[in-house]
């Protein structure tokens, strides 16, 4: 019962969390992903900043329910990439690699 009580107070919580917070956790994907590029000496920091920038700003527009679809196809063993948003997104990444100048 106090659960329930609780329960709205914690979901308004959630609701009034300023915007700067999924800020920060696309920058943090930003930051990791230029990270771990650099370390596996991919490309340099400038490179992998544009990459990582692209490819996070490009996943980051993928819905929840996508995701779910995308799960769920690989789930029964079915080929996700037939879906028209992965298709899009599957070229959006490519453009992402066009402007790099990759270390073999």
């Amino acid at each position: 019962m106090k659960l329930l009580k609780v329960l709205p107070l914690a979901l308004l919580g959630f609701v009034m969390m300023p915007q700067a917070n999924a800020v920060d956790i696309k920058q943090t994907q930003i930051d990791n992903c230029v990270n771990g590029t650099v370390k596996n000496k991919i490309t340099d920091k400038a490179n992998a900043t544009k990459l990582c920038e692209c490819t996070v700003g490009v996943r980051s527009e993928m819905t929840i329910g996508q995701t779910w679809e995308i799960e769920s196809m690989a789930q029964n063993k079915k080929d996700p990439s037939t879906l028209p948003y992965v298709k899009k997104m599957q070229k959006d990444l490519q453009q992402c690699f066009k402007v790099l100048d990759i270390k073999p």
